[in-house]
């Protein structure tokens, strides 16, 4: 085939991909530029003083207990003498940007074109997308190296086995740009099995061995460090246990229902109107169905629920499915996420021969969804932002209740059905002026980190005046992370004490008491603190003095 068939062949295929490349890359660039008058964030100075460990030219501080991959691919930016936190900004917007070009080829697997556009620009647009999208953190990127395995799954699949070689590393990166990935394995899984008859095995165990080549360097690494090869693992795997927790950590919320709460907030009015096409699309639909209704559809379930087989299944399901509903939320995550596998392969089994088209694809996308559903759901310590692991399912559902709606009602136009194409238009309409207003109010509402990162840089440069020899001394800030970064040196964390409590990630409401500061003391006299560089109001500490206040920055100093 010539360079000409092939352009005609896919003319239409590369319009869309170019057109969302520079819709999302416009996107991506707002937001970027938002992020760095705001400043990063303390996860993203952990990644940042990773990376200088990663690239040879540690500083003293880092957060090696994270995972690495994110923190490995600024490194290789660092070690080109680019050393800046803006790059944690581009890195992060570079590999969305890939993981929406991902998305697009995914969901061409099962629509066509211009679907497979507004799929992947409706996940590129959800609000809670935009909001994480350059800032610094994991999440997004932990999504896109997620993305492309999946896809690559599915052409393993489909297409070659050989695939495979490209999928298991991808899902092994994954894993260690984000560690709650390891939840990758059971819609993985679920798709292997119920394709069990196309695979080849040989291709399985060489994807396999490549993947467990990508992590023996780490494993090295870990022993180095910390004397193990799987204590951050394990470290991870205790936290994320939890089940219980304290009321007033910040981020303690025991709901289960929490994302469905929040549900429209995080996919905007551009997802709302979606869901809403659809369900006034299905009312319409049997409402005609009805009127027309004539008898003649009504059959026979081919699949036999007179078989005794199939009513032991059936019954095993559903008792399945009790339990999982019963138990949700109560015990630990792992059981429902086996309990979920076992409900999902159970179905596949029961409905396998009806014929629905795709069944396996969007299996494979439901289990993909309810993986991190269930995790974040039971997780005691909730983020709206944990909701972007779920986004690409979300998105793949919309567009799917779209098409399915669109194609039954027929309204066309010289022979085509215009109805996907116009609520197309309007969607891409909605979604560019909804992500226009939504990228100045992410900086509009969060001025106060602004302020707050300017006060950083500025008390910095204040103190490396006021004491030469500050390497040398024992410093502890709030925000350890940082000030290590603007100081290059290692400034520990203080944790929150508050009723008799210690808090290593803030509380709802910090007005402290003197119990309060009394623990604040007591820590700081244990840990022998000379400097404590504190963002926080309220506090009365006996032994130490303001040598500097910065807005909100006081630079305390141990009594002499």
């Amino acid at each position: 085939m010539t360079i000409t068939e092939l352009f005609k062949k896919y003319k239409f295929s590369l319009f869309f991909l170019i057109l969302l490349i520079i819709i999302v890359s416009i996107i991506t660039y707002s937001r970027i530029r938002v992020q760095m008058d705001m400043g990063p964030i303390s996860d993203s100075f952990d990644f940042l003083s990773n990376a200088l460990v990663y690239a040879g030219q540690g500083m003293g501080y880092s957060d090696l207990l994270r995972p690495p991959f994110f923190g490995f691919l600024i490194s290789l930016i660092f070690r080109m003498g680019y050393i800046s936190t803006n790059v944690v900004f581009y890195m992060d917007g570079f590999l969305f940007i890939l993981g929406v070009i991902g998305l697009y080829f995914l969901l061409k697997t099962r629509f066509n074109d211009l679907e497979s556009f507004i799929g992947a620009l409706l996940y590129a647009t959800f609000p809670i997308v935009v909001t994480t999208l350059g800032v610094g953190f994991s999440d997004l990127a932990s999504v896109s190296f997620t993305i492309w395995a999946i896809l690559f799954t599915v052409m393993a699949v489909r297409k070659d086995s050989k695939y495979f070689y490209i999928s298991f590393p991808l899902l092994m990166i994954a894993f260690l740009t984000r560690y709650n990935n390891a939840l990758l394995l059971f819609p993985v899984l679920l798709y292997l099995l119920i394709n069990k008859d196309k695979l080849n095995f040989k291709h399985i165990i060489g994807g396999l061995g490549v993947s467990i080549l990508i992590i023996v360097p780490l494993l090295i690494f870990f022993y180095q460090h910390f004397g193990s090869i799987i204590y951050p693992f394990i470290n991870f795997g205790s936290s994320s246990a939890a089940i219980t927790g304290s009321a007033e950590s910040f981020a303690y919320n025991p709901n289960i229902f929490y994302f469905v709460q929040y549900f429209p907030s995080l996919v905007g009015f551009q997802g709302t109107f979606t869901i809403l096409i659809i369900l006034l699309g299905g009312i319409v639909l049997s409402l005609f169905k009805l009127l027309k209704k004539d008898g003649k559809h009504i059959g026979t379930v081919k699949y036999g629920i007179n078989n005794r087989l199939n009513q032991i299944k059936t019954l095993t399901l559903f008792i399945f499915l009790i339990v999982f509903l019963g138990t949700f939320g109560k015990l630990f995550y792992m059981v429902s996420e086996v309990l979920f596998f076992i409900i999902a392969y159970l179905t596949y089994d029961l409905i396998k021969n009806l014929n629905i088209k795709y069944l396996k694809l969007h299996l494979l996308f439901f289990a993909w969804f309810m993986a991190f559903f269930i995790f974040n759901s039971i997780f005691v310590m909730k983020d709206l932002r944990y909701f972007v692991m779920m986004a690409p399912p979300v998105a793949y559902f919309m567009i799917l209740g779209l098409t399915e709606i669109s194609r039954r009602i027929p309204i066309k136009f010289k022979n085509h059905n215009i109805v996907f194409p116009t609520i197309a238009v309007l969607l891409t309409v909605f979604m560019l002026l909804s992500t226009a207003s939504h990228i100045p109010e992410i900086l509009q509402t969060n001025d106060d980190k602004v302020i707050i990162n300017n006060e950083l840089i500025e008390s910095s440069q204040w103190f490396m005046n006021y004491d030469p020899n500050y390497k040398n001394k024992n410093i502890y800030s709030d925000l350890g992370p940082n000030y290590s970064w603007y100081l290059k040196t290692d400034v520990k964390t203080v944790p929150v004490f508050k009723d008799n409590q210690t808090f290593a990630n803030g509380v709802k409401n910090e007005t402290f008491n003197q119990a309060d500061s009394d623990q604040y003391n007591n820590f700081l006299i244990t840990n022998n603190v000379d400097y404590y560089l504190c963002l926080r109001d309220g506090l009365n500490l006996k032994f130490y003095t303001v040598v500097k206040q910065i807005g909100y920055v006081k630079i305390y100093k141990r009594h002499a």
